[in-house]
């Protein structure tokens, strides 16, 4: 659990340094009184990316720095949602490469079950994408041998044969190609 007196705003460089899972995820999220606890107003936003310690939601008008909020959050694995507390942390105005408008929110309070199912979320999501890194290496490297085997085709009897094999494997992998694209896109650092 994050406590409120630990959660500073996170500078430019500490979020650079956190690696963000990008998701499409609708949030609900309450404002919060400062003094009372009650909830203000409710949002229903969406979640752009996340890390462990917040995520960023897309809001053409954002709250202020520092609004507090309770937010439900589904992990799109997960079954049912998160109800956790956090804080308006950043704001990223329309102007700002890179970004959408919106605003990045700090966790600042929540169960320690809920955290590690957030944690395991993001690892699983990681190991996926390194596995596609891999076989889109493995992918680049058939496509570079059927190149070389174009030009050993001339000289060599079966060089023809290897040549059909892989360039019916190739346009079989080119089919499903954009899905390693996604998961490799799918986690950045920003």
């Amino acid at each position: 659990m994050i406590s409120k007196t630990a959660s500073k705003i996170i500078d430019k460089q500490d979020r650079r340094d956190l690696k963000r899972l990008a998701v499409s995820s609708r949030v609900k999220v309450y404002r919060l009184n400062r003094k009372t606890q009650h909830t203000l107003s409710a949002y229903f936003l969406e979640a752009k990316d996340m890390t462990r310690k917040g995520f960023f939601v897309k809001i053409n008008k954002p709250l202020p720095i520092d609004t507090e909020l309770k937010i439900h959050l589904p992990l799109p694995d997960a079954s049912g949602h998160i109800t956790l507390e956090g804080r308006v942390a950043w704001i990223a105005k329309r102007t700002q490469v890179g970004y959408y408008p919106g605003m990045g929110i700090a966790i600042t309070k929540i169960k320690r079950g809920d955290s590690k199912r957030i944690k395991g979320f993001l690892k699983n999501k990681f190991q996926n994408y390194r596995q596609a890194l891999e076989l889109k290496k493995m992918y680049h490297q058939l496509k570079e041998m059927g190149g070389k085997l174009y030009d050993m085709e001339q000289s060599h009897v079966h060089a023809l044969h290897f040549k059909k094999v892989i360039d019916h494997a190739i346009k079989e992998i080119d089919n499903i190609a954009h899905i390693l694209d996604r998961e490799v896109w799918e986690v950045k650092k920003l």
